[in-house]
C-alpha cells in the first residue's frame, strides 16, 4: 500500500459520499491522474473541482498539486505491509512483520509536520503538569510515555485505571496540557477525557491513527500514526509502535530543551541501586 493510500485509509471515516467515490477512483487510476489537471479530474468522476481541492486539503496536502506529485511518487512504489501467508516460515513471518514495522515508521514520519511537532513541545515545555492518558493498548504508549517524561523536568501525571484517570484529568487546568492517546480517536472513555480538558480549557494534544476522527476535532494539535490491518495483524499493532516512536520523539526534544543532567543523575541512581540489589 503506498504512502497515498494509508493517508486515505487514516482520513476515510469521516468521508462524504463524493469524498469516498473520488477516494476510489484516485486509488484505481493513480498513473493515469498524477497527470491530469483538476478540471479533467472532475469531468472524468463528475465530482466539483471545489470538492476535489477540499478532499486534497483534508488529506494533508496543500493542494491538488501537491496530492497529484505524492500519486507520482508512488506509482511505482513498493508495496508496503507485505500480508502474511499461512504457509510463511517463522524467519519469513519474523521478515514480513519488521517490515511492517519499518514501513509504519516512515509512513508516520512523512505525516508528520514541523509546526504541529514545535507547537506540541511548546506546549509541553510551558506546562506546570502534563496528563498522560490513554485507554486499551493507547495506554501502553502511555505508560511507556510516562515512563520517559519521569526523566526531565515535567511534572507527569499518569493513572492506568479510567476512572482514575478522569479524577486527574479534573485537577488539569489551563496551565497544564494532556497528552491522550487513542487509536481509533473514537473511543467513548477517550472522548471523556478530551470532554474534560474542553471544560477546563487544558491544551489537548491527540496521537491517533484517524485524522478525521472525533477525537482529532477536538485536539489543539493531531499527531497522526500510520498502520495498515491485514488478515493476520491488526493495524492497531503496527500503530502502537508508531505512536510509541511518536512519544519518543517529543521527549527527546524536551530532554534537549531542559536540562538533561537530571536525566543522567536519574540514569546514574538507576545503575546504583541495580548494583546493589541481589535481585538484579
Amino acid at each position: 500500500m503506498s504512502n497515498f493510500a494509508l493517508r486515505i485509509q487514516a482520513c476515510q471515516s469521516n468521508f462524504s459520499d463524493k469524498e469516498r467515490q473520488l477516494a476510489t477512483f484516485l486509488l484505481k487510476n493513480q498513473s493515469q491522474i498524477s497527470h491530469a489537471t483538476i478540471s479533467e479530474l472532475s469531468q472524468k468522476t463528475a465530482i466539483s473541482t471545489a470538492t476535489i481541492s477540499r478532499f486534497a486539503k483534508n488529506l494533508g496536502f496543500k493542494n491538488f498539486q501537491e496530492l497529484k506529485l505524492s500519486l507520482a511518487q508512488t506509482e511505482n512504489s513498493d508495496n508496503l505491509f507485505a500480508e502474511i501467508s499461512p504457509s510463511d516460515s517463522p524467519v519469513t513471518v519474523a521478515e514480513k512483520v519488521f517490515a511492517a514495522n519499518a514501513d509504519a515508521l516512515k509512513a508516520t514520519v512523512k505525516s508528520l509536520s514541523e509546526a504541529d511537532l514545535a507547537t506540541c513541545v511548546q506546549l509541553l515545555l510551558d506546562a506546570q503538569q502534563v496528563g498522560i492518558f490513554g485507554l486499551g493498548a493507547s495506554n501502553i504508549v502511555a505508560l511507556d510515555g510516562y515512563h520517559k517524561f519521569l526523566r526531565t523536568p515535567l511534572d507527569v501525571v499518569y493513572a492506568n485505571d479510567f476512572h482514575m484517570q478522569i479524577m486527574a484529568a479534573t485537577r488539569l487546568t489551563a496551565k497544564d496540557v494532556m497528552l491522550l492517546i487513542s487509536h481509533s480517536g473514537e473511543d467513548r472513555d477517550a472522548i471523556a477525557l478530551a470532554n474534560l480538558a474542553l471544560q477546563h480549557q487544558v491544551p489537548l494534544i491527540l496521537i491517533t491513527s484517524s485524522a478525521n476522527a472525533t477525537l482529532a476535532k477536538m485536539a489543539d494539535v493531531t499527531l497522526i500514526s500510520v498502520a495498515e490491518e491485514a488478515l493476520y495483524r491488526s493495524e492497531a499493532l503496527h500503530a502502537l509502535i508508531a505512536q510509541m516512536s511518536i512519544v519518543d520523539a517529543l521527549f527527546m526534544s524536551v530532554a534537549i530543551k531542559t536540562n538533561h543532567k537530571i536525566a543522567l543523575k536519574i540514569h546514574q541512581e538507576i545503575k546504583k541501586t541495580r548494583k546493589n540489589d541481589p535481585l538484579f
